[in-house]
């Protein structure tokens, strides 16, 4: 698998984690980097935004965002409604709309029911081309950008993040990881149902070459447990459990790649805020969550378990 199916597969995970200003910021840093000469606008007082949460003044180009919070139902009669509404007050604030994008988090489950229709009924009466952005249509402006303009959107984090420290055991793993040289030993064997619990899973290959690769480095986590004592080494466990059983519901609905939607959510989350405010940090963090997550996948704390009945969560 390439690099480029990586990157896409963390935008997907920040946006199934994206709701209300959280999902217009993300579509602002998308538009900013994309469209010269794109201007945000923030909701003012009373009059609200007018309908207008960005636009490309060169172009006449508005955007409406919504994203509704993460988990919830929403209606698409409610969402087709709004669609309509936020039109209606473009036309009325800002006489030099030349096109409107309806730019919606539907998380990959499609476009809701009458939306399209409604949208080609406000273009046949008023000649102003319509349409609507869904995930899949952020996701390929997201992967259009440089390489350079990914890494800022991804990241996303205050520049001087709060004092904090990591209260969960598995923290203690991470920092001993992030802060030691990375260490391979390429004699140590993979677990025996290794690779049967890879094909059980359904786990793409990409994902799975990672795994294989920081089995290698498995040994270091042994280790640090092993100098601690047998109850961090439980309290670790249990903190992994508890996250593969909330990325069991929060990706259940998705139709592409639940499997590795769960891996790289289950990094970001293992991953300290205090970590995020400098690249270098974030990276060793990174390696050091995957090098986790493996010797967990090994000793069946996270995803399922081959055979009848088997599980984790």
């Amino acid at each position: 698998m390439s690099e480029a199916y990586w990157y896409r597969l963390h935008f997907k995970v920040r946006l199934y984690e994206s709701d209300g200003s959280a999902f217009q910021r993300l579509v602002s840093d998308i538009l900013h980097a994309r469209f010269e000469g794109f201007v945000p606008v923030a909701p003012a007082g009373r009059l609200g935004d007018g309908g207008n949460d960005g636009f490309v003044p060169q172009q006449g180009w508005y955007f409406q965002v919504y994203g509704p919070q993460a988990g919830s139902s929403w209606r698409p009669a409610a969402v087709v409604r709004k669609a309509r509404e936020d039109f209606a007050k473009l036309r009325d604030n800002y006489p030099d709309l030349r096109r409107y994008s309806f730019v919606f988090n539907d998380r990959y489950l499609g476009e809701p029911k009458g939306l399209l229709d409604a949208l080609r009924d406000l273009q046949a009466q008023t000649g102003v081309p319509c349409d609507v952005v869904l995930g899949r249509g952020l996701a390929d402006w997201f992967m259009a950008l440089p390489e350079d303009k990914r890494q800022d959107i991804l990241r996303g984090i205050p520049v001087e993040p709060p004092e904090w420290v990591d209260p969960r055991a598995v923290g203690e793993v991470l920092s001993s990881l992030a802060d030691a040289d990375a260490r391979f030993d390429p004699a140590r064997s993979l677990a025996p149902d290794f690779d049967e619990k890879i094909r059980f899973n359904g786990l793409p290959a990409f994902v799975a070459s990672r795994l294989r690769a920081m089995s290698y480095q498995c040994g270091m986590v042994e280790e640090f447990l092993a100098l601690r004592g047998q109850h961090l080494a439980q309290a670790v466990a249990q903190e992994l459990r508890q996250l593969y059983a909330q990325s069991l519901e929060k990706f259940a609905d998705d139709p592409d790649d639940p499997p590795a939607l769960r891996y790289v959510w289950l990094i970001e989350q293992l991953i300290p805020a205090p970590a995020r405010a400098h690249p270098h940090s974030l990276k060793a963090y990174r390696e050091a969550a995957e090098v986790v997550l493996a010797k967990y996948f090994e000793s069946c704390d996270i995803y399922a378990q081959p055979g009848p009945g088997g599980g984790a969560a």
